[in-house]
């Protein structure tokens, strides 16, 4: 069923806060909205960063490893700081706020080979255009327009870090420091109680990377 643009408009002003939405029996697929908790240095590649995402539930951390650029976008709006110049996401905004168009969300909707696929969703007097964006650019334009950020149940099932209780009290707390790296063949002897306690150690150090790495080889052991 195709649906009508003003239709479309309609869906839009329905969608904050709702995550498994019907429209005329066409089913709008669940989502998950999400919170910027911060940045993290990147422990596998040199000179990127790690783009720290949540659940509003708190339960589950999704890295993404971006860039210098972005992360300097994006650390500079969750500080709320003024660059002397603006930066290309500040000059996108001003541009759409002169022409009457505003973001109104981003979709985080794929995961292919370690990558996230993004989508922004405009809306200007007329339409909805949809566009296809890189996710920490998404993100960095999220921010400034103060627009909503949803993922799918999918994505946070490949790509979340579940977080228990415990880790989330001690990382208000203290940050320790120390970099474990994690090689598959390292921990064939180590059990899941041990990887789960090294797992759990990596999200209290915030290094997420570290901790997805093992996270999947509990997995790859529980299968």
């Amino acid at each position: 069923m195709k649906l009508k643009q003003k239709d479309v408009v309609n869906l839009f002003t329905m969608l904050s806060g709702q995550q498994h939405l019907k429209f005329n029996g066409l089913q709008i697929m669940d989502r998950i909205r999400l919170k910027v908790l911060g940045l993290s240095y990147s422990m596998s590649q040199t000179g990127a960063y790690a783009l720290i995402l949540s659940d509003e539930a708190d339960l589950h951390r999704i890295p993404i490893v971006i860039g210098m650029p972005e992360a300097q976008s994006i650390a500079i709006q969750l500080e709320k700081l003024q660059p002397q110049r603006p930066l290309t996401h500040d000059l996108i905004k001003s541009l759409t706020d002169s022409l009457e168009v505003s973001l109104k969300e981003v979709l985080i909707y794929r995961l292919d080979a370690g990558i996230f696929y993004s989508e922004l969703y405009f809306e200007t007097p007329m339409r909805i255009v949809k566009i296809d964006s890189r996710t920490s650019d998404a993100v960095a334009l999220a921010l400034r327009y103060g627009a909503p950020v949803y993922t799918t149940p999918e994505i946070i099932e490949k790509a979340g870090i579940l977080v228990n209780q415990d880790v989330r009290e001690q990382q208000q707390g203290e940050i320790h420091t120390g970099v474990v790296n994690v090689e598959e063949n390292q921990f064939k002897e180590y059990t899941i109680q041990e990887l789960t306690k090294l797992m759990n150690e990596a999200i209290r150090n915030e290094d997420y990377e570290q901790a997805y790495k093992f996270r999947d080889l509990l997995k790859a052991r529980k299968k």
